[in-house]
């Protein structure tokens, strides 16, 4: 079973502004599409 962390970040805010509007656009999870990332950044399945 897989645990799900609470992480803070700071992001510039017109690049966090600009994702959110096409991640809701697009039906992108932002959560899962960093999880994503890092898992291809750590090369993991």
């Amino acid at each position: 079973m897989n645990k799900r962390r609470k992480l803070t970040l700071s992001i510039d805010k017109k690049i966090l502004d600009a994702y959110k509007k096409y991640a809701e656009k697009e039906g992108i999870n932002i959560s899962r599409r960093l999880e994503k990332y890092m898992r291809k950044e750590l090369k993991i399945k």
